[in-house]
């Protein structure tokens, strides 16, 4: 070959797949995650076992180390606000109580299936050298947002209360409980409303206290349903 003594412009370096993690399709087929095709937020925990760094390569060893455990009722309870309506009269706020509750369904969805790709360990021997980030948990929150949590809707919300007597009970006015164990079919809300963030990242419920707030409290949970677009 003859030689032309011309400098390259650029300068070609192998970089590991894993450096991009949005999935690329082709004509032909696409490599892609397999989803379930609803997901009901209820009361799970997820155990999956990582070493120090965070890396899923070797079982037999991590599983001697201590489990990471994902809890849906600790990911609920933190993501979400309920207050008072600011909107109502006093009136209102002296009897059958507006209430509104702030859920933060993006973060939400997207914890539990980061936290599911860990429990099967569907990137086992991605190394953080091998991420872009340096850090697998990085890696992978980066593809959850990029190729996963966007093939879900928001399809509904399950609210449940149970009302606590003030009078029998060294309980506060207005103070609520965050209680998973009140999951009883009479316990469950039919009577709110809601009302989603065009992006689905959030939804608000309006609701009213069914017992006067004079002379009850209340206990609260909720259960989310995401489908598969």
């Amino acid at each position: 070959m003859r030689r032309t003594y011309i400098s390259p412009e650029y300068i070609s370096t192998k970089l590991y797949g894993t450096f991009n993690m949005v999935e690329e399709s082709n004509f032909f087929s696409a490599k892609m995650l397999d989803i379930e095709d609803s997901l009901y937020l209820r009361d799970q925990d997820l155990i999956y076992y990582q070493n120090a760094n965070g890396e899923q390569t070797d079982f037999s060893i991590e599983s001697s180390l201590t489990p990471q455990v994902y809890s849906t009722i600790d990911s609920k309870k933190s993501n979400h606000t309920l207050l008072l309506d600011e909107t109502q009269s006093q009136f209102q706020k002296d009897t059958n109580t507006k209430w509104v509750m702030t859920i933060d369904l993006e973060t939400i969805l997207s914890d539990y299936i980061f936290s599911s790709m860990k429990k099967f360990r569907s990137f086992e021997g991605l190394k953080n050298k091998m991420t872009r980030a340096g850090d697998v948990n990085v890696a992978l929150r980066q593809y959850v947002a990029a190729n996963v949590t966007n093939r879900y809707k928001f399809s509904k919300i399950e609210l449940y209360i149970s009302y606590k007597d003030l009078r029998n009970q060294s309980i506060l006015r207005y103070k609520t409980y965050w209680n998973h164990v009140i999951q009883k079919e009479e316990n469950k809300v039919v009577k709110f409303q809601t009302e989603t963030a065009f992006d689905q990242s959030s939804v608000k419920l309006f609701f009213s206290q069914e017992k006067n707030s004079t002379q009850y409290s209340f206990e609260y949970y909720y259960n989310i349903l995401f489908e598969k677009l």
